[in-house]
């Protein structure tokens, strides 16, 4: 009776710790997100209306975007770091002092790793820090990371060709008519399609502003910024390319 009891209470213990394991299963599964409505804004700040976004999103959109996130500071590091071992100092052929009858330690060389000036034990060397990923990882986690940033976008028309000559206050103004934060305390971040030359001048002394084409554009910029602005010339090529 004790065995029936006991195999009892087991099998309801083992049902109550696999009843979790199956909702993250299931959550696994879920379908991906429908489309997210974006906010489309002039270049006075006025808005004019919504737009619909679907780009590919990964089911397990967390862990592609972690690896993208994580590769991408993994291949930004040079791995130049070198330092010397007792055999690559320089000096050191002859022997200090005499074996015995010094009362100091016997020593053969004066670049011993105990000594100042000596070399370095296990110090770096050269070294590649690069991790690698699939092509098509790669835009599936640009492309989540996208529609994670959906609620913060907005979409501007025709934003280069509002820019005709390079003004640092003609880009800080449009920030501030958009609902930037320009006190420095949040990023923003702006895609343009390709690089343009008087709106790339326009940005760079603004601390807190990161402009990139969509040649540069990575995960870690994305999760980083409180406010992306997206051209409609660069959402057309996103859509082309992320498309869900």
């Amino acid at each position: 009776m004790r065995c029936v009891a006991l195999c009892c209470l087991c099998a309801g213990v083992a049902g109550f710790s696999a009843a979790p394991r199956a909702l993250v299963a299931r959550a696994a599964r879920l379908p991906a997100p429908a489309m997210a409505a974006v906010t489309v804004a002039s270049f006075d700040g006025a808005a004019t209306g919504e737009e619909e976004v679907l780009l590919k999103v990964a089911k397990s959109g967390g862990y592609v975007v972690h690896r993208k996130v994580v590769a991408e500071q993994a291949n930004m590091r040079l791995g130049t770091a070198c330092t010397k071992t007792r055999g690559e100092v320089r000096g050191g052929g002859r022997k200090p002092y005499k074996q015995k009858g010094t009362g100091n330690a016997r020593r053969g060389s004066t670049r011993s790793p105990l000594i100042v000036g000596g070399g370095q034990v296990f110090g770096p060397k050269p070294k590649s820090y690069t991790i690698r990923m699939n092509k098509k990882e790669k835009r599936l986690a640009i492309s989540t990371a996208l529609m994670g940033a959906a609620p913060r976008m907005t979409l501007v028309a025709d934003l280069e060709s509002n820019f005709g000559a390079a003004k640092t206050q003609v880009m800080r103004g449009f920030l501030e008519r958009i609902g930037s934060d320009t006190s420095g305390k949040e990023s923003t971040l702006i895609i343009t399609k390709e690089r343009h030359e008087n709106t790339y001048l326009s940005a760079r002394n603004i601390p807190y502003l990161n402009l990139l084409p969509l040649d540069n554009l990575n995960a870690r910029d994305i999760l980083k910024a409180k406010k992306v602005i997206v051209s409609s010339s660069a959402m057309d090529t996103l859509r082309e390319r992320y498309g869900a």
